[in-house]
């Protein structure tokens, strides 16, 4: 039986990717900002070198947001064993004290940090003059190199699983890296 990578449509993928790279900036290494875990340790991203990453920045309190988290559970649930993996970082100002909390209130399967306004900008190198809408994914591939990012008003989150799926399953693919 064929996993639910398998079935997305290769032209869906390449009107992504073709999509998103008129959108995005041009490739850059993943920001190395130190992302806090509620057990007092950090996430460094470039621990997670050689494998697919996609950090998801959220507010616990989005709805939008927390569905997309955890859509991102069931794609660390099928995709982990290929060599991906989901960071979350909640930007809340309450986040330190409730990310543990949340975590456990939807079973993330997944390291989930928090930052506050100045690392997210730093980690998402967004412009501080503007205003995002939440979550923010970037995808990042086994160099440590930011391919894609997408922002939550971008009309990829109106697909989320099934573009996300397909982004990551092209990154695990590719073999130039």
């Amino acid at each position: 039986m064929e996993s639910m990578f398998g079935r997305i449509a290769s032209p869906v993928l390449v009107a992504l990717l073709g999509w998103a790279a008129v959108q995005a900036s041009e490739p850059r290494p993943a920001a190395q900002t130190p992302i806090p875990l509620p057990d007092g340790k950090n996430i460094r991203l470039r621990q997670y070198r050689g494998k697919v990453v996609v950090v998801a920045i959220f507010s616990m309190t989005c709805p939008d947001c927390v569905e997309n988290i955890q859509m991102l559970n069931r794609v660390q649930k099928d995709a982990g064993p290929l060599g991906f993996q989901a960071i979350g970082v909640a930007g809340d100002d309450n986040a330190r004290s409730q990310i543990g909390s949340f975590a456990e209130r939807y079973k993330i399967t997944f390291p989930i940090g928090y930052l506050n306004k100045d690392g997210m900008i730093a980690l998402g190198d967004i412009d501080k003059n503007r205003r995002p809408v939440a979550p923010i994914f970037l995808f990042i591939d086994k160099a440590g190199i930011v391919r894609l990012q997408y922002y939550g008003d971008d009309p990829f989150f109106k697909t989320a699983e099934g573009s996300t799926r397909s982004v990551v399953q092209a990154l695990l693919k590719d073999k130039s890296k």
